[in-house]
Parts: structure tokens; sequence; C-alpha cells
């Protein structure tokens, strides 16, 4: 693997300003709860930040340029817009399970739901701006499987799980309903073979996309590499992908959400690449989806190793 060095520069206390929507890594140091430090991949730089609205905050989401924040020791939860700084109170959340969070479309649509899931019981949470209470829904899967990940792409609603199977789910009225797809197993050999592996689902223009994570080594903790398949809705099943041409995906395992961007060239960023963070480590690692080599880079020499890693596009 390759080392890169980073260039530091100096503390703020208001977020991060851009002319269009940008990748950057937030790294929240857990022993130093007022800080948030956000890394540039593309001038491989980092700003420490001092924001209000983010100490001592988890986020959980990211979407439309909006953050969902949640306190986790009240477990207050709220979206924050760090651009324009709005904000926006939401229902108190009832258990520290509910992890991953996606919003159906703009807080600023009338029609936007927020939805905080749960994997280990498959329940949710659902709620729209202005609600005092969630709506709950145990049980969202008729089989007995495990919500794994998930993803927005236009209007409907794509859930992972463990096994692979892939549910689609809409809004009928204020109840969310899944439908699982009757589609072709992953192409052989099957990659959910290997001892230890994680699966992201990634929206980038309206195609829906699954990031395979492979592990290896003694203990299973080493990144071997990715595969990266596209759905076929039209076919019912995932086609495996060699080149994302000049796009860019970004995975956090802590909370195992990615995203995908587009023309990445434009801005320094490098394309056909996956960059990604994993649990407990300071480390930047980015996998070459040609060359199928992984460099590495150390974001931030001044946090410590108990820490937290988001993608955010703001």
């Amino acid at each position: 693997m390759e080392e890169e060095k980073v260039e530091k520069q100096d503390m703020h206390s208001y977020p991060v300003r851009a002319s269009r929507l940008y990748p950057w890594l937030v790294i929240l140091d857990v022993k130093q709860g007022q800080r948030q430090t956000f890394f540039d991949v593309s001038k491989n730089h980092y700003q420490t930040k001092n924001i209000p609205e983010m100490c001592n905050k988890l986020v959980y989401a990211c979407s439309h340029g909006w953050l969902v924040l949640v306190d986790p020791h009240s477990m207050d939860c709220y979206l924050w817009n760090p651009i324009s700084l709005e904000k926006a109170p939401l229902p108190r959340l009832e258990s520290i399970a509910y992890k991953g969070c996606i919003l159906s479309s703009s807080p600023r649509d009338p029609e936007c739901h927020i939805l905080f899931f749960n994997r280990f019981e498959s329940s949710l949470l659902v709620c729209q701006k202005g609600d005092l209470v969630f709506n709950k829904q145990v049980g969202i899967f008729a089989e007995d499987v495990q919500l794994w990940n998930f993803a927005m792409v236009g209007k409907t609603i794509c859930c992972l799980t463990l096994e692979y199977t892939l549910y689609t789910a809409e809004f009928v009225g204020r109840t969310v309903q899944f439908t699982r797809l009757i589609m072709e197993k992953l192409p052989w050999p099957s990659p959910l073979d290997l001892p230890r592996f994680d699966g992201f689902l990634v929206e980038s223009c309206g195609e829906l996309f699954l990031a395979h994570m492979m592990f290896f080594g003694f203990r299973m903790e080493e990144v071997y590499g990715f595969f990266v398949f596209r759905m076929d809705f039209e076919d019912k099943r995932w086609v495996k992908v060699k080149s994302i041409g000049d796009r860019t995906i970004f995975l956090c395992q802590h909370n195992k959400t990615g995203c995908m961007y587009s023309l990445a060239t434009e801005l320094g960023i490098k394309t056909n690449s996956i960059y990604f963070t994993m649990n407990c480590q300071r480390l930047l690692y980015v996998f070459d989806l040609e060359s199928l080599c992984i460099s590495k880079s150390l974001p931030c020499s001044t946090v410590s190793r108990d820490l937290e890693q988001y993608w955010v596009m703001i």
C-alpha cells in the first residue's frame, strides 16, 4: 500500500462552504467532542472546526445537503443544513439501535419522510418535519431476514438483507410497504462464499449499485478488495461492472453508508475508485477499480484513535 501525506489547515468555527455539493470526510474525535475535522480529499488537507450544532453529535445521514444529527445521550435528533444553517427538530429516538437513516427527498419537500432503521429487529421509525412522535413499523419483512443496508433510488426505497436479498419499498399513506424482488443470484463464484464480507448500497444518477467489500487475513480484518455490481431492475439481477467511469464511491464502514460522486475528475478526486474508512481506524483507504490496488493515507494526525468518521456531501 502507498502512504500519502496530508496538509494541515487552521481552526474555524463555521461550516465548510463550497460552490456545489462536495464530498468531505468528517472526523469526530470522541475524546474531543467539541471538535470536528473536515478532510478535503481533493486538496489533501484538513480543517479543524468547532461547530456548536455538531458538538457531541453523531451524523446519522447526509442527504440533499442536510445532515441528520443525533445526541447519543439524550437521543434528541434534528435536521441541520450547514450552508443555510436551518435547523428542524425531529421526534426523540426511542433507542440507540436505530442507527441507519435515509431521507425520501429534500427536507424542503413537504412530502419528505425521514426513516430510521433498526437492523437487529427489522423495524423502522418514520416521521416528517414538524411531527412530535414517530410512526413505528415492526416486522417490516414478511420473511425472517436481517436488514443490512438501504438507499433511495428516485422515490423508491431499496433495502438489502444480510443474505443479499433486495427489497423495494414505497409509501402507502404513512405506511411503508416492502416488496421482495425475485432475482437471480450473484454471478458465480459467489462473493457470499467468502468467510467475511460487507455490502453497501449506493445510488448514482438513478441507478443502484452494490459495493461488495471482501476481507482476508488471520482475523479477517484486512480488506482484500471490492466487487461492484449494478442492479438491472428490468431483468432483476446484479450485473458485475469493471469500471464506474468518471465516478467515485465513498464508503463508511462505521454506519454502513455510501455515496457516489459524478464527474469527480473536475475536482481532482480519483475516479473509478472507492474511498473507504474502517471501524476504529484513523486511515483513509482508496481502492482503484482498474489496478485493483489499495493506497492509504492519514487524513489527520491530531485526532485520537477513539473516533468516528462520516462522509458528507455539503
